[in-house]
């Protein structure tokens, strides 16, 4: 069953975003129907060499296993990178456990996939609730209500973590998804037996791939703290410093339409601050904007969608990014019901093929070559 890639994802808003999150965690499990992919060719183009490699996520758009595969497809025709985010399977790697044939088989599939595309792999072990980042997701009944100082969920993790780099060899590995969002609620405490399990995770991976880039990931706007306040403030940066000098690279997760009503609002110079401020590369993962319009809520169509993937891409370039993810291919195939079309509709595609203006704007720079040293 071709299921737990798309166990946990990069939506850490709102409860409207909690349910899409378990909807999606049911994404996979062999349904019918299949997804399309762009029928162009991709083959760079003239142009200047991009600083950043460019992707999207795994998460197809409709729960089927040829829709999954249309996923990596459709990664392949979009760049070079793609993203896969889920929770550890805790009970297979809690000490003592087996494997399971499912998640060895998953393993060879996305494996397969990625080689098949030309694909690098963005890999992204994400512990947490997506609806509740203060809380550990997808854990066993025996483990319910534990955290990071349990010494049976730090045993799991690190082995999990391990398993990733040696069966996938990722050129990104992500331990821990929009960290800050768990120190905000669960205090600094918490986030220090969080800190110890990471710097103990990077060593066991670097053992074994030693190529791969390890670090967390940030939530940009909970970060500036406008998810919380609504108003900007002094960013969070030194919970970055933190993870020095075991952090590769300063990744950050950005959906600015949950804090702003239209691309006019984010300032022109929305991603300049991240320039300059470690001396480590940055890269932006799970990006998004919405090109569903829907009265009273954050969103503002296709035109708006293609104006801040523009605004951000150029940003991405201005400060030398090395990687640049947007989040969905293509619209996921919820229905018009309970209010999920704003999260819904991030794709560069909608739910029929149709390439969006964002598509285009996206070919923009995914034609250009890589420069070399970001190859």
């Amino acid at each position: 069953m071709v299921v737990l890639a798309a166990r946990t994802i990069a939506w850490r808003r709102p409860l409207r975003v909690v349910v899409i999150l378990c909807l999606l965690a049911l994404v996979l499990v062999g349904c019918r129907a299949g997804a399309t992919t762009p029928q162009s060719t991709r083959t760079p183009g003239p142009g200047l060499p991009r600083p950043f490699q460019m992707g999207v996520s795994s998460v197809p758009p409709e729960p089927s296993d040829e829709a999954y595969r249309g996923a990596f497809a459709f990664a392949g025709q979009a760049g070079e990178v793609v993203l896969i985010q889920r929770a550890p399977p805790w009970a297979e790697f809690l000490p003592g456990a087996t494997i399971s044939d499912r998640t060895e088989r998953l393993t060879r599939l996305e494996r397969d996939l990625a080689r098949e595309q030309g694909l690098k792999l963005f890999l992204m072990l994400d512990p947490t609730d997506p609806g509740d980042r203060g809380r550990l997701a997808a854990l066993p009944d025996e483990l319910r209500g534990h955290d990071f100082s349990d010494s049976r969920i730090r045993a799991a993790f690190i082995a999990y973590a391990k398993y990733l780099a040696l069966n996938y060899k990722p050129a990104y590995l992500a331990l821990g998804a929009e960290v800050d969002m768990f120190f905000n609620r669960r205090g600094d405490a918490a986030f220090r037996n969080f800190q110890s399990l990471y710097f103990e995770a990077y060593d066991a991976v670097k053992a074994i791939s030693p190529s791969t880039l390890v670090f967390p990931t940030f939530q940009y706007e909970d970060l500036q703290g406008i998810l919380r306040t609504g108003e900007s403030t002094l960013p969070g940066w030194s919970l970055v410093t933190r993870f020095e000098p075991k952090i590769d690279v300063l990744a950050i997760s950005s959906f600015p339409g949950f804090v702003y009503r239209s691309v006019a609002e984010v300032p022109s110079d929305y991603y300049r601050q991240l320039r300059g401020r470690f001396q480590i590369p940055i890269a932006f993962v799970s990006v998004g904007w919405s090109s569903a319009p829907r009265e009273g809520e954050r969103f503002g169509g296709e035109a708006d969608q293609a104006s801040f993937l523009r605004a951000a891409l150029a940003e991405a370039e201005g400060i030398s990014a090395i990687v640049f993810i947007w989040y969905l291919g293509r619209d996921l195939t919820l229905g018009p019901s309970a209010g999920f079309e704003s999260l819904a509709a991030t794709g560069l595609f909608d739910v029929e093929g149709r390439p969006k203006g964002a598509w285009w704007t996206w070919r923009v720079y995914a034609d250009r070559p890589v420069a070399a040293a970001t190859r």
